[in-house]
């Protein structure tokens, strides 16, 4: 209720989107000046300041910036004292070309694609298209207009302690994977603790005049909120919800190089309880079953231009008993990060495809038009190492989740991209036992229940049977995760830093690889290769055990 009361009385005066005589880049400079102000240049976190004049680059006025907002002209942006030609950039980005041919002003395009895509190093890579500083007294000028550029990101919730649950890897628009240990703690991922993606800003949502469209793209219904919840039988599932991007950042590697997107690590997944209304009952009531290929689904977080984000998924998956349209996580309302008022649950199926804020719902013979259904959630030909080289039309957009697993006990609290060797203490019953408890989760996708999971400390030479704690569900309907544990005799360890890897198996024997090399794409997407940690047994801890 405490989500349902807040959205309803935190509505605002509206804005006016854009302001009427800025140029592009006075407010593309604002956004970049305004949401990321420092970065570091390398692991030694020495600062890196950018858009400070250089009296090398020529100087250009606004006005002329103002002229460079076409493919023909280029693509040219202010930040600080910096001019920016950003034109190769928005040709290369994935999705570049199709961002722009939707936003029409540069200012739009470049916002969308810096954040939306979520640069690495968003400065470091501004920076590398400077060709030249603004004139005097211009600066200024820039920074007095920032106040009359909306806000985009007004609406976002207070996260409470998010950096004790959160690994954040972006604030605007806010991404953040739950830390491993919390993940393994509980069974059903708290709401405050279950992973966010969020591909652009939380939207307002006034649940008094919140309407839920439905249609096949000639004839539309409406349901209001309580309509919903009032006219359909209520479902309820427990279903595991993972980002297609899990565990990207392991993809990176010197042969095939780095891939591009949120660095995720093992983090962005969760398991709940959702409740809402069958999909197919919806559809059902209003004689859309059999009329079209497609379900399409679009969200209310839209950009300045309107573009909205969205997904589809097949008729024939649309029809599951299973796929919801939920309002309720692990008992409660949704709350705004996780979708409030209504969000697709598909079960099974790469986190894209759940669609949040959800306010449409179109039956077609055709999958989405979204740029995320289009251009991004695919799993590219390895040969292509720069996305615009790739032939979207002919890769097929992901739908269900593969089979994973991966080792969150024991882990650090630091960021696990970045730890290359954990010093472990047993304490507790592993002390007590003389014994290293390894946990984790583990998913088969598709609804496929996960069969063994199995552990080894000799790089797969032989493998160790987990023991696993999941839920009884009916055959390709098993929905959650599962998650595993076991218990290693401490004389069993090496004493020098060793490698525990984990691997999973469904029921239809589908396996991990023992490498990302063979999965590897420029998104990195969908990695499930074998999940590794190196570990070390504390000196002092050892040398109480030897004595």
């Amino acid at each position: 209720m405490r989500s349902r009361i807040t959205t309803i009385f935190r509505q605002k005066s509206k804005a006016s989107i854009l302001t009427i005589g800025f140029t592009s880049s006075l407010a593309a400079g604002y956004l970049f000046n305004k949401y990321r102000p420092v970065v570091y240049a390398d692991t030694t976190k020495t600062p890196f300041v950018i858009g400070e004049h250089k009296s090398s680059l020529p100087t250009y006025s606004m006005t002329e910036v103002a002229k460079h907002t076409t493919k023909e002209n280029g693509y040219w942006l202010a930040y600080k004292d910096g001019v920016y030609d950003i034109s190769a950039f928005v040709e290369n980005h994935p999705g570049g070309k199709q961002i722009l041919k939707t936003a029409g002003k540069a200012l739009e395009a470049c916002w969308k694609i810096f954040t939306i895509h979520q640069i690495d190093h968003v400065y470091e890579t501004l920076e590398q298209y400077r060709i030249g500083n603004l004139p005097p007294g211009e600066r200024e000028a820039n920074a007095k207009a920032q106040e009359e550029v909306v806000d985009l990101f007004q609406y976002d919730p207070e996260r409470i302690n998010a950096t004790e649950n959160f690994f954040i890897r972006s604030e605007k628009p806010f991404n953040a994977e739950t830390k491993p240990t919390v993940l393994v703690s509980s069974f059903l991922t708290p709401i405050e603790k279950f992973y966010v993606r969020n591909h652009m800003h939380v939207p307002f949502v006034n649940i008094n005049e919140f309407k839920l469209e439905i249609g096949d793209g000639t004839s539309a219904h409406t349901l209001s909120y309580d309509d919903l919840k009032d006219k359909y039988q209520s479902h309820t599932v427990t279903s595991a919800l993972q980002c297609a991007g899990n565990r990207r950042a392991a993809m990176n590697n010197d042969a095939q190089g780095s891939v591009q997107g949120t660095p995720w690590y093992v983090g962005a997944i969760g398991n709940a309880r959702w409740t809402g209304v069958k999909l197919r009952d919806v559809l059902e009531s209003f004689g859309l079953l059999k009329e079209g290929k497609h379900v399409q689904f679009v969200g209310l977080d839209c950009d300045t231009s309107q573009r909205c984000y969205g997904a589809s998924i097949p008729m024939e998956k649309a029809l599951s008993d299973d796929v919801l349209i939920a309002y309720e996580m692990n008992d409660e309302t949704l709350t705004s990060d996780h979708g409030y008022p209504l969000r697709i649950i598909v079960p099974g199926t790469v986190g894209a495809r759940s669609v949040k804020w959800v306010n449409r719902i179109i039956v077609s013979n055709e999958e989405s038009d979204s740029h995320w259904q289009k251009a991004d959630y695919k799993v590219l030909p390895q040969s292509i190492k720069q996305p615009q080289q790739a032939d979207y039309d002919r890769v097929p957009a992901i739908q269900e989740s593969n089979v994973q697993s991966a080792i969150c006990y024991p882990a650090s609290t630091e960021d696990g991209n970045k730890v290359k060797i954990l010093s472990v203490k047993p304490t507790g019953e592993d002390a007590k036992n003389q014994t290293l408890t390894i946990k984790g989760y583990a998913v088969g996708g598709g609804g496929r229940q996960v069969q063994n999971v199995q552990i080894s400390l000799d790089h797969g030479k032989t493998w160790l049977q987990a023991d696993l704690e999941q839920l009884a569900q009916p055959y390709m309907r098993a929905w959650a995760w599962t998650l595993w544990s076991t218990h290693i005799p401490l004389k069993d360890l090496p004493s020098e830093p060793f490698d525990v890897v984990c691997r999973a198996m469904d029921v239809h024997s589908n396996s991990q690889p023992d490498s990302p090399l063979g999965i590897w794409n420029i998104r990195g997407v969908m990695n499930n290769s074998w999940h590794k940690i190196t570990l070390k047994i504390d000196a002092n801890f050892s040398k109480k055990v030897t004595n």
